[in-house]
């Protein structure tokens, strides 16, 4: 069999290039909303304990990663956020008072907040509505209380006292900062779970904020995009 030539081998990786960056943008965005749902749905469930914690962090973190994928600049970022993050993911992995693990929070939070900008911008720049610009709407929601959980995360670690329920001496704390989050960022409000803290509360105040927001704005830009349809 004759040796791969250079230049063959150079086609090959512009053609992986290609196929990666034109993956379209809803495909990513169902990616990463499949692995923010399945997160939601099996972690309070107590399957396999702390393995699957990091199992479900670690595929969202990736999906992440993948929504950058659509120039070599975003993907960079992307890969220099999201790498990292899964090395101190995989090392720490839990919520403790440790640099190493508050830096992973920080990484992560990094990495998902640029992601929400890039799907934003891709909203906010779409004429039409497409099953595109839907993906990305339901992807972006769903990840905003995923930021909000690593925006509690060290309050908590920092100061136990911070909400009504003594979060740390659960056996996943991680799980009720992501039931609180999302109750919160729907201005559900069971009422079960508050923050005490004025930092906690302030933060509670910005995400309901953001919640409704981002939904009556959102709305907004899609009901104009299908006039501009009509």
């Amino acid at each position: 069999m004759p040796p791969i030539s250079r230049d063959n081998q150079d086609q090959t990786l512009a053609n992986a290039e290609v196929t990666l960056f034109k993956t379209k943008h809803k495909y990513r965005a169902f990616i990463l909303l499949f692995a923010l749902l399945l997160n939601l749905s099996l972690q309070g469930t107590g399957l396999g304990g702390h393995a699957l914690i990091l199992i479900l962090r670690a595929l969202i973190i990736f999906s992440a990663i993948f929504m950058t994928a659509d120039n070599r600049k975003h993907l960079g970022i992307g890969l220099g956020l999201g790498i990292p993050g899964l090395v101190l993911l995989f090392f720490m992995g839990r919520l403790d008072n440790n640099p190493l693990e508050l830096a992973s929070y920080l990484i992560t939070l990094a990495l998902y907040v640029y992601v929400i900008g890039l799907m934003l911008k891709r909203i906010f720049g779409a004429r039409i509505i497409t099953l595109d610009t839907i993906g990305l709407a339901l992807c972006t929601y769903f990840l905003i209380g995923s930021v909000w959980v690593l925006f509690y995360a060290p309050v908590v670690v920092k100061d136990p006292a911070a909400f009504s329920h003594p979060i740390l001496q659960d056996a996943y704390p991680i799980h009720t900062l992501t039931y609180f989050s999302y109750v919160t960022l729907t201005t559900l409000g069971y009422g079960d779970l508050s923050p005490v803290s004025v930092l906690a509360r302030n933060l509670a105040i910005l995400e309901a904020l953001t919640g409704t927001l981002f939904m009556a704005v959102l709305i907004s830009r899609l009901v104009g995009s299908y006039g501009r349809q009509k």
